[in-house]
């Protein structure tokens, strides 16, 4: 018979942070396909998974993100296709991976190659949804030096 010891009084509820800045790590980033609902099913996607890091116990008992990054496929218009590869370069840059020039990219390998990587991020807090759930998201800072124009050119 195996016996288990816990102490249910110290088991609480996950609470999403404040607005702020945070470390954070990916610990899983997967190749998957936009759902049936999103402008165009079957699009494909990276989804990465990025836990709290910081010594606070709010930042311990802080439920994981999920960050959805598009990625361009043949049937995008040129304009959509590179804000997507921006997007993902962006992404990139802030974990600290190479993104220049022209590049055939292994999608399974950068999967691989996110997960462990490390970044300090401004989080976002979602409005409640209809049950009253609110969610933090990553929010991915431009590269410095990046021009600011047009679409986005206003971050508020």
């Amino acid at each position: 018979m195996t016996t288990l010891n816990v102490n249910f009084d110290d088991a609480i509820e996950p609470q999403p942070l404040p607005k702020g800045k945070y470390p954070v790590q990916i610990t899983a980033a997967e190749e998957k396909a936009s759902g049936q609902n999103s402008k165009n099913p079957g699009s494909p996607m990276i989804v990465v998974t990025a836990g709290f890091t910081g010594p606070s116990p709010e930042e311990q008992n802080a439920p994981t993100v999920r960050h959805f990054i598009s990625l361009p496929h043949d049937n995008d218009e040129a304009k959509s296709a590179n804000f997507k590869v921006l997007l993902l370069k962006r992404f990139m840059h802030a974990f600290g991976l190479q993104a220049s020039g022209n590049a055939d990219i292994d999608v399974e390998q950068l999967c691989f190659d996110l997960v462990g990587r490390e970044a300090t991020l401004e989080v976002s807090l979602s409005e409640p949804n209809e049950t009253g759930d609110v969610y933090n998201g990553l929010v991915i800072p431009r590269i410095p030096n990046e021009p600011v124009t047009g679409r986005g050119g206003k971050r508020g």
